[in-house]
């Protein structure tokens, strides 16, 4: 009976091609791109789960009262761990991380060469109970010894490979930041899937000493802290005590009522208020939108072969009325149909997985992922099972029941195919709900690119473009080092202005927009006040070069160590003066230095325009300069680099040459949002193919019943227009219904969208009218297509049997 049902599904998606085509191209788009999402998804709740305690594990975080509202940051205080392990012995273990992101790895192999490598990624110092908090193997040495000792490093696998040609690297020596490190141990390569993603760690011994120094008054957002809580502990009672805690700490000198949360590990990944080491944090709502995108595709999908079934049965009316003549049951044509859906959603699954598998790299490297399809995984092979099943009874039960409700003598008569039958209304109400799901993502992208053009073309209040910005290294040793370091920054300065292309260069420690940002208290003279704000060290080529509007007052001098702070418009209105102007000369004490105030420059953004712009002081403070700002002209431009990169050389020869274009960085800033954008607009445009599949197959459909009524229109006198309208005005009603019907919706959820951020762009009525728009252009021209064919077909041929 299986192997029957088998071949007549078989013979049936056989003599009828071009029905089947579309099903199968349908149907293989839709559950290709579900899949794609449901992946990422998957790949994305994956982070950190495969640790032994991962429910225990918690993550310390900074929350104050910042200018501009709450402020959230992962960033503790470095003495904090150590307070925090005694005051809370609920903690099992506590295990802090000074993340350094990247830098210069130097190796000197029995007085060779010494060999550079520049990692981008994965340097740390951190304590031993690392190891004890997260699930890391040791694959050589020992982790309870590997970081006890100051310069003492733990490096992964695949770096001591790369390093030292071996994996076993024990006693082996590198150098970082000007100190070297004894190998102590490996361990295995971290993996994908992780918000901790260390390669080479540093004994965080070597550096105590300096960090404490900060002490709780200084936070860096790339110094994390980590503890499990012990078996059978309670952490709320730990919530209870933490005003305690910070009032024991921070005292009564806190004016920013900062205190400190304990955050799940699992919310590491989809917390955005706080990042994480790896920068690609994604909210818990943009999963949902992701899981609610794949279902309309799938839905979409479905929708068109329930239209096209339906609209195909009265083909098949004959057939069902001889099997119950001849003695088939409902439930046997029932379960033929289904088998013939089961075989086209097999077939589509399949198609489908292979087309993944093409996208998947392209994905993988665009989106900065790692997504794998494994058909050994018993996760994934249940997703597929699933889809197969789902999208088989959501495609096929309807229709099924359908066609086997035929009564025998209706269909022999060709009595089958009234209009306002059940099926007829279904297949409209599911185009309209198409409709629906095409405007809605129409919409939406285009409210979505808008604001990502917004963020591109914003004036942010200072010159990006050709900047270049270099790196000053920090480190230099010896007695003068100190005066050897400064001598050295302002002679590369020197000479890099002297180049032919090269408008100016500044010294600072970043750009006016940076992802690295130093803040501090401050107080005015006189008031016992201490307000927040953002600090920038820079000399006095730093306001001319990137275009900062000096208002009122006079640029800083070129000097070494501050004798007048620079402020912004912002910083002067949250000190209570209006005009800005009347800041001047008031003093301002910052850093145990009591300074006047000599300009206001108009406010910019230092950030993204996530954040409002925060209150900034600039300062000439040659000993935090880490930054080189050179601005160059467009004639030229690679030999100009090519100069820059010698000067530089053979001023820091101990160090690897690395550059940077301005607008380059600050477009990083809104990487994520581009990246969604472009995957956004890819399965809109992939919903609307989908969707113009279905109508293609109705229209033809549509065309093939309405030959005879066509014909006769056109002996009466009807041109090719009035054809095209008959076909076109169904369609018209039926987008409009259902554009009417995503206005709302995608109203107000682009409205709640948009509110995340604080500078935006407003919805214009222009945006829905352009989806309704490109909605009716798309299926017009899809179904005019086919409209137009039926339309010139000489009468003759289609009234040749009346």
């Amino acid at each position: 009976m299986i192997k029957n049902y088998f071949v007549t599904a078989l013979r049936n998606i056989l003599r009828q091609k071009t029905t089947a085509t579309i099903n199968i191209a349908g149907l293989t788009l839709g559950i290709a791109s579900a899949l794609i999402l449901i992946f990422l998804v998957g790949y994305h709740l994956s982070f950190d789960t495969f640790h032994s305690r991962k429910d225990r594990i918690y993550r310390v975080v900074t929350e104050s009262n910042g200018n501009n509202g709450k402020d959230y940051s992962a960033g503790i205080p470095s003495v904090l761990p150590e307070a925090f392990g005694v005051d809370f012995p609920e903690a099992e273990n506590v295990a802090f991380i000074s993340y350094r992101a990247g830098g210069l790895v130097t190796i000197v192999k029995d007085g060779g060469v010494p060999t550079k490598f520049e990692e981008p990624r994965g340097i740390a110092y951190t304590q031993p109970d690392f190891f004890k908090v997260f699930d890391r193997n040791i694959l050589i040495g020992s982790a309870e010894k590997g970081l006890d000792e100051p310069n003492e490093a733990i490096l992964s696998r695949s770096l001591a490979i790369k390093y030292f040609g071996r994996e076993d690297a024990i006693g082996q020596v590198l150098r970082y930041d000007n100190r070297d490190y004894r190998v102590a141990a490996i361990m295995e390569d971290a993996p994908v899937n992780t918000d901790v993603p260390l390669s080479l760690m540093l004994s965080y011994a070597t550096i105590k000493k300096e960090l404490d120094e900060h002490g709780w008054h200084s936070i860096w957002s790339d110094e994390h802290c980590y503890f499990a809580l012990k078996e059978g502990e309670s952490l709320q009672a730990m919530e209870r005590r933490m005003p305690a805690f910070v009032k024991k700490y921070l005292g009564d000198d806190n004016p920013s009522n900062t205190t400190y949360a304990l955050q799940p590990l699992k919310e590491v990944h989809f917390d955005e208020r706080y990042g994480n080491f790896n920068y690609n944090t994604v909210s818990r709502q943009t999963l949902f939108m992701m899981v609610v995108l794949a279902i309309f595709l799938l839905v979409t999908a479905c929708i068109n072969f329930v239209n096209l079934s339906t609209a195909e049965a009265i083909k098949r009316s004959k057939e069902v009325a001889i099997r119950k003549s001849l003695g088939s049951s409902r439930q046997q044509l029932i379960r033929q149909f289904l088998g013939e859906t089961f075989l086209i959603t097999l077939s589509s699954t399949i198609l489908a997985l292979g087309l993944v598998e093409l996208s998947l790299g392209f994905l993988n490297s665009y989106l900065n992922v790692s997504v794998t399809l494994s058909l050994s995984d018993p996760l994934i092979l249940a997703v597929l099972i699933g889809i197969v099943v789902i999208t088989s009874l959501l495609s096929g039960l309807y229709p099924a029941f359908i066609v086997s409700s035929y009564q025998p003598a209706l269909a022999l008569k060709n009595k089958t195919g009234d209009r306002h039958s059940s099926s007829f209304v279904l297949r409209r109400m599911l185009v309209v709900f198409q409709f629906f799901i095409s405007q809605f993502l129409i919409i939406g992208t285009i409210i979505f690119v808008s604001q990502m053009n917004f963020f591109q073309t914003k004036d942010l209040g200072f010159r990006k473009d050709a900047i270049l910005t270099l790196p000053i290294p920090v480190n230099d040793e010896g007695p003068q080092a100190d005066t050897s370091r400064r001598s050295r920054m302002r002679t590369l300065r020197q000479q890099i202005e002297n180049l032919s292309n090269v408008e100016m260069a500044s010294l600072c420690n970043t750009p006016p927009s940076s992802g690295s940002v130093s803040g501090t208290r401050f107080a005015l003279e006189g008031d016992e006040r201490f307000f927040e704000a953002q600090v920038k060290t820079i000399d006095a080529n730093y306001v001319p070069l990137f275009g900062l509007q000096l208002t009122v007052g006079r640029n800083l001098e070129d000097m070494d160590t501050a004798r007048g702070f620079l402020v912004n418009e912002k910083l002067a209105a949250l000190a209570g003066f209006n005009p800005p102007g009347d800041i001047i000369g008031k003093r301002i004490t910052m850093w145990r230095k009591t300074l006047p105030v000599v300009g206001v420059v108009k406010d910019f953004h230092t950030v993204s325009l996530h954040s409002p712009i925060e209150p900034t002081i600039l300062l000439n403070r040659i000993r935090n300069y880490r930054s080189l700002s050179v601005g160059i002209r467009s004639e030229n431009m690679q030999e100009t680099i090519s100069e820059v990169k010698r000067l530089w050389e053979s001023t820091y020869p101990e160090y690897v040459f690395s550059y940077e274009f301005l607008d380059e960085s600050v477009r990083e800033f809104y990487e994520n949002e581009r990246r969604t954008s472009a995957l956004l607009s890819i399965f809109t445009g992939l919903a609307i193919f989908i969707g113009c599949l279905g109508l293609f197959g109705l229209a033809s459909f549509m065309a093939n019943q309405k030959a005879k009524e066509i014909g006769i229109r056109k002996v009466l006198g009807a041109s090719v227009e009035n054809i095209l309208l008959l076909f076109s005005k169904e369609f018209v009603v039926l987008i409009v219904i259902g554009f009417a019907l995503a206005v709302p919706v995608s109203w107000t959820v682009m409205r709640s969208y948009l509110s995340e951020f604080t500078y935006r762009i407003s919805i214009e009525p222009w945006m829905f009218l352009g989806g309704l728009l490109m909605t009716l252009l798309v299926a017009m021209l899809t179904v005019g297509y086919r409209s137009a064919k039926a339309a010139v077909v000489n009468p003759v041929d289609s009234l040749r049997s009346e």
